[in-house]
């Protein structure tokens, strides 16, 4: 009988020729350290926004990368079939991308990455036990960011209320997307923990979220808090209805969860629209006495919500995008027709979100394919949990790390080889790529 799917045991062949003796010197003991190493650069990026040359940004990312490969990698000889749909849409997109690239030749950097070398880390990946794999990726992404907690809380003094606690990073909003990814990682270790039974370690990475989860709140950022609450309310949900036994009390307290973290989001986003208002209206004033311009705006409290309200003048971005699609993208990610609409130069803003960014850099037809492999990899990843729940406690990754970047890349553009939110939802993509999801490892170990 014919197995479906794709063989993309040339791809392991070819990375072995091609490494040769590395296979040899690398233990797959050092997975954790180089994923460590990995995710701290993604990090430490984020923090300090990209000061680099994109390009020399992304050349040692791809180092890195090579490491996690050369570590990972486990003798013997693997059979791995991936599933035509991932495969075929992943190559598709980020092929649409490295032609966008020869139009515009800044999203070369970013493009050849995907459309390469993660395919052979997935093929590597998909050849080992997936619990080993997830820990060391989870453990990396904890270890990666508690550092820079650690350094802003000891350097920065804390400040509670607008506009935000970014401690030593470029702002608050970059400060919580490294907080999502350790809460995240750090909950998934702690309920790995509790349910083998180590009960300090448990207590650890529970601690540790709970560092990461108050963190993200005294940023005050909307999509951090939006996505820490979809995040978890899907983990709940998810280990809820597959192993509780008695599920109403826990859903109950975390309907209860939900309403606070629901309500904080309502006062972050009126205190920052007021405060707006006010800086608004305080300007026109200034410049009616001063100049004798006529006061345009509203009083603070007249003010009245608008869509650019609630989503920080994203929505207007958004419009000026769909307004102003190509098919092979633009030369910058900076949307110039937005800013030339809102005559204000010096606000020169990207999309704000992963899959508008995508469509705008790139072109439409990258846009739609980045959005249909986005759903088809969140599919599988509730499949992957419904096949796996009961035999891995670490069945959710996939579906956790898929929550996260939606759920952020709705506000901001994450999807890049090696932005930290971006680099920690494709590490954990390897097992959706197999064409039978229930294997927990390759289809066939040859050797």
């Amino acid at each position: 009988m014919r197995k479906k799917g794709i063989d993309g045991t040339g791809m392991l062949n070819l990375y072995d020729r091609v490494t040769g003796v590395f296979n040899e010197i690398f233990d797959a003991r050092l997975l954790t350290v180089s994923l460590f190493a990995l995710l701290g650069y993604c990090t430490l990026f984020t923090q300090r926004k990209f000061p680099m040359r994109w390009m020399v940004f992304v050349l040692f990312g791809m180092i890195l990368l090579g490491f996690v490969t050369l570590t990972a990698r486990e003798p013997g000889k693997a059979r791995v079939r991936f599933h035509k749909g991932m495969a075929g849409l992943w190559f598709a997109l980020h092929g649409m991308m490295v032609v966008s690239g020869v139009f515009h030749v800044d999203w070369l950097p970013e493009s050849v990455p995907l459309l390469l070398c993660y395919p052979v880390i997935y093929s590597v990946f998909a050849s080992r036990d997936d619990e080993k794999t997830f820990r060391s990726i989870l453990r990396g992404a904890v270890f990666a960011v508690m550092p820079f907690l650690i350094w802003s809380y000891l350097t920065v003094p804390v400040t509670i209320g607008y506009p935000g606690y970014m401690g030593v990073f470029y702002d608050a909003n970059c400060l919580s997307m490294c907080c999502i990814v350790m809460t995240t990682a750090a909950a998934l270790l702690a309920y790995a923990s509790f349910t083998q039974r180590h009960m300090k370690s448990m207590i650890a990475y529970a601690l540790c979220a709970v560092v990461g989860a108050v963190t993200l709140l005294l940023t005050l950022s909307r999509s951090g808090l939006l996505a820490f609450a979809g995040v978890m309310a899907i983990l709940a949900i998810a280990i809820i209805a597959g192993t509780a036994k008695r599920p109403g009390r826990l859903l109950a307290i975390l309907a209860v969860v939900l309403v606070l973290v629901g309500a904080a989001g309502v006062k972050i986003t009126a205190d920052k629209v007021y405060e707006a208002a006010v800086e608004d209206y305080e300007l026109a004033v200034y410049n009616h006495e001063t100049y004798g311009n006529p006061i345009t705006v509203p009083k603070p409290e007249d003010r009245k919500l608008t869509m650019d309200d609630l989503t920080s003048d994203r929505w207007g971005i958004w419009m000026a995008i769909l307004n102003n699609l190509t098919w092979n993208g633009h030369e910058t990610s900076v949307v110039e027709e937005w800013v030339a609409m809102d005559g204000a130069g010096e606000r020169r803003f990207n999309a704000h979100n992963a899959f508008f960014g995508v469509t705008y850099n790139n072109g439409f037809i990258a846009g739609l394919l980045l959005a249909a492999y986005t759903l088809l990899a969140l599919w599988r990843a509730v499949q992957y949990y419904r096949i796996h729940r009961h035999t891995s406690p670490y069945a959710a990754t996939p579906l956790a790390f898929c929550a996260v970047f939606i759920l952020v890349g709705m506000f901001e553009s994450v999807y890049a080889p090696f932005s930290v939110i971006g680099c920690a939802y494709l590490l954990v993509q390897a097992p959706l790529w197999r064409a039978d999801l229930s294997r927990s490892s390759a289809e066939a170990i040859e050797g």
